[in-house]
């Protein structure tokens, strides 16, 4: 008889530990994007802010997505 159960356990922790590197990775990208988003809004203050966030957030998605 064979057994795996030290397999699996190893496998529980990889997985564990790839989705947190995962969440924590996606994390840091939505913060630096907040980030630049709210710099690119205070260069740009005198039009109406609806407008801006609208512009910002489609330029950086494309952005993100063309790279």
């Amino acid at each position: 008889m064979i057994g795996y159960t030290g397999d699996a356990i190893l496998l529980y922790s990889m997985t564990w530990i790839l989705g947190t590197v995962w969440e924590v990775l996606a994390l840091c990208l939505a913060v630096w994007i907040a980030v630049k988003h709210f710099r690119e809004l205070r260069q740009h203050s005198t039009r109406g802010i609806l407008g801006d966030c609208f512009r910002v957030l489609i330029k950086t998605h494309v952005g993100y997505f063309a790279r």
